[in-house]
């Protein structure tokens, strides 16, 4: 947890640019990511490896890294970045309620 601690504050007080280098040479596509998003993955990670750390249950860290992984992999598809991105135009009615359990 020591190490976790301590990789958590060095990349904390590292320059956005910095970390995000850093952490590209273990996660490579992290270089899909629109420049403007790599800052938000850097606070992501950082704020998951301290709550990792803090409960020892590191499925928290994974979680974030398997979501950005995937947001990285939707940017190889242009089609589908332009689906995802634009205005929706039609309206679909109202959106129910949650079910009673």
């Amino acid at each position: 947890m020591a190490a976790a601690r301590t990789l958590r504050n060095a990349l904390a007080h590292l320059p956005s640019e910095v970390a995000v280098e850093a952490l590209a040479e273990e996660f490579p596509w992290i270089e899909l990511l629109p420049p403007a998003d790599r800052p938000q993955f850097v606070s992501d990670f950082v704020n998951a490896a301290r709550i990792s750390a803090d409960l020892g249950q590191w499925s928290v860290l994974a979680q974030t890294i398997r979501e950005w992984k995937a947001t990285a992999a939707v940017y190889t598809d242009p089609a589908l970045v332009h689906e995802l991105t634009a205005p929706l135009s039609d309206d679909h009615g109202p959106v129910p309620g949650p079910r009673e359990a």
